[in-house]
């Protein structure tokens, strides 16, 4: 299963149970629900999910359109738009938010799974500000308007992620940054990682096991992360100090 949390908004029940499903069949985490625009806000923030599937029709003071507006104003967290209008008038008026997809209920799973995946490849949930590192061991990640505090010994790995991107996983969050994975080793400055792989650095410290026959190295929560030929040499020597 897939490390990417979904929250999904909905106000009707049918509806609701068919979108989780969906989530579940696509691989993905479901980060929570809400069936009410006035109480969404606060679910969503308290959940940080990595997207939002948003309903636009909405009991409640605000409607999908204008609570997605009041998410944006606080986090910078993709919003993917169901309904089961399809007119002119609905679309554009959900356009000014700025959706990152925009799918028809009832909800078909190979639709989301596509709309999620292109979403988080085309628009990173966080992002990494490397020069704002302090001298607490921690690293400031832009969210919304906001830089958020993460402590450098939280990461498990560091992975590439792309041309010039790539990914910091903590047992919570994924956070992708503008970075080359040998930038951002040299940004965090931390002899708490080292390079396993070409696509891969792992943290010391969230190591838990190293199985040298299948050549891969198992962290806190289970992940396998792959050993290179060229890099098993000094990956044993800095293991060694620990």
């Amino acid at each position: 299963m897939s490390n990417i949390r979904v929250f999904v908004v909905e106000d009707q029940l049918l509806h609701a149970e068919n979108t989780k499903l969906s989530v579940e069949e696509a691989g993905f985490q479901l980060a929570g629900e809400c069936e009410n625009a006035d109480l969404a806000l606060a679910a969503i923030l308290k959940a940080k999910p990595d997207v939002v599937l948003m309903d636009i029709s909405l009991p409640g003071k605000h409607n999908g359109i204008t609570l997605t507006k009041a998410l944006k104003a606080e986090r910078d967290i993709p919003v993917i738009f169901t309904t089961t209008f399809n007119d002119e008038a609905t679309i554009k008026e959900a356009a000014e938010t700025d959706p990152v997809s925009y799918l028809i209920k009832p909800i078909q799973t190979d639709n989301l799974k596509a709309a999620i995946t292109l979403a988080l490849a085309a628009k990173p949930v966080n992002e990494v500000q490397g020069e704002a590192t302090t001298s607490d061991g921690a690293v400031f990640i832009k969210s919304g308007n906001r830089l958020q505090k993460i402590q450098i010994k939280d990461v498990l790995w560091i992975e590439s992620a792309g041309d010039n991107y790539c990914k910091l996983v903590t047992s919570e969050h994924q956070l992708v940054s503008r970075h080359t994975l040998k930038a951002m080793l040299s940004e965090l400055n931390s002899d708490s990682f080292v390079q396993s792989h070409r696509a891969f650095a792992v943290n010391k410290h969230q190591i838990e096991s190293i199985h040298e026959k299948e050549q891969v190295i198992l962290v806190q929560g289970g992940k396998e992360i792959p050993v290179g030929r060229t890099f098993k040499e000094e990956l044993y020597k800095q293991l060694r100090r620990l």
